[in-house]
């Protein structure tokens, strides 16, 4: 999602990016070009904007229907965009730690791998540098012919990275928020979760993040005080931006909302939820709550961020047809069973699917993963 005070763009799960009206509640238009999802979006003073997708590919769009460049189908997935501050020039993440910097012709300029895991995040300095974090734990500062300038350690790993200034917010897996120097130095920093954050935005004075479980906060960037606490509404926020005095999000639940950034009043109707059909009030049913949020049990649903998991057990990973599943998961030799469902939720994905594009969750209650992996046994089939 990407916002200016004047226009927004959501990319979705379903391959499409919506261009909504300057009040942020009317889609005047909807594009659809990318095979999978739309994984980054970015805006360009000129009143164009760029997409990346789970594709491998990056398009640049003007006011006709069609890119006015595409680039070729990729070998790993978008993760993040970032267009210089004098637009020259735009940097493209991928999830295989390559780092592109591209003209706005589409030629590529220059590239690195700049890191061993995936991207997760990526921004320009006011200086032209460039700045990103990845699964490595690493943070690195890049000049415009991406020759590394400073490098620094990460606490834990890196879901995503906006800039505040000249400074960089970075959100965490365990639920931290906090700020960089251009060198890497830790700055003020807050714990704002026991699940991860995997959302985040700023302004020069205000920094938001969202975890895995819907909750927004808005902080003050300076120190990172909390002025306000957004309760979870449908599920996760995948995605934020800024829009002047204006907070816009969306998630799971497939809606487009906004908060006063003042102190994160809704701004306009709230949207339903539809309940889960498949609550049969077992605790394997609430453990599922979680799952919903990106997964359906209907066949061939998959509609959502993951595939539907209908028929899971005894089925090939990533083999489900009608679902666009990442190179990583394809090459993973793992049968879907309840037990190693409940070993994915052990350990996380980070470390039992590595390169998936699933948040790194865990259920550490062993009586909870079996409950889950029971509800999946009678509702998937």
């Amino acid at each position: 999602m990407a916002a200016d005070g004047t226009r927004l763009i959501s990319g979705g799960f379903d391959g499409r990016t919506i261009i909504w009206s300057p009040d942020l509640q009317t889609a005047r238009g909807v594009e659809r070009f990318h095979d999978g999802n739309v994984t980054a979006t970015a805006l360009l003073a000129d009143g164009r904007h760029l997409t990346g997708g789970q594709d491998g590919r990056v398009a640049l769009w003007g006011d006709a229907g069609d890119p006015v460049f595409a680039t070729p189908h990729g070998v790993s997935p978008v993760a993040a965009l970032a267009v210089a501050p004098d637009a020259s020039v735009i940097a493209v993440g991928f999830w295989d730690g390559r780092l592109v910097l591209m003209g706005l012709d589409g030629r590529e300029i220059a590239s690195v791998q700049a890191h061993t895991g995936r991207l997760a995040g990526l921004a320009f300095l006011p200086s032209g540098d460039l700045v990103s974090v990845g699964g490595d734990l690493r943070f690195a500062r890049w000049d415009r012919s991406l020759s590394l300038q400073a490098s620094a350690g990460l606490p834990d790993l890196p879901n995503g990275l906006a800039r505040v200034g000249d400074r960089l917010a970075v959100i965490f897996a365990e639920g931290a928020l906090r700020l960089f120097s251009p060198d890497g130095e830790v700055l003020p920093e807050r714990f704002l979760s026991e699940r991860p954050l995997v959302a985040v935005t700023a302004s020069p004075d205000t920094v938001v993040a969202a975890a895995v479980d819907g909750t927004i906060w808005i902080l003050g960037a300076e120190t990172l005080q909390v002025r306000a606490e957004i309760a979870p509404e449908g599920g996760p926020v995948w995605a934020l931006a800024l829009a002047g005095d204006t907070l816009v999000a969306g998630g799971a639940s497939g809606t487009i909302r906004r908060h006063a950034i003042a102190d994160g009043a809704r701004i306009g109707q709230a949207q339903s939820v539809i309940a889960d059909a498949y609550d049969d009030g077992s605790r394997g049913a609430e453990v599922w709550r979680a799952c919903a949020i990106c997964h359906s049990l209907e066949p061939g649903d998959h509609s959502r961020a993951g595939p539907s998991l209908h028929g899971i057990f005894d089925r090939p990973i990533a083999s489900v047809e009608g679902y666009a599943f990442s190179p990583a998961l394809r090459d993973l030799d793992i049968v879907w069973t309840p037990e190693t469902v409940a070993a994915l939720f052990e350990v996380g994905p980070e470390i039992y699917t590595p390169g998936s594009r699933m948040p790194d969750q865990r259920v550490a209650d062993p009586a909870d993963r079996q409950a889950l992996v029971e509800f999946l046994d009678r509702a998937s089939r």
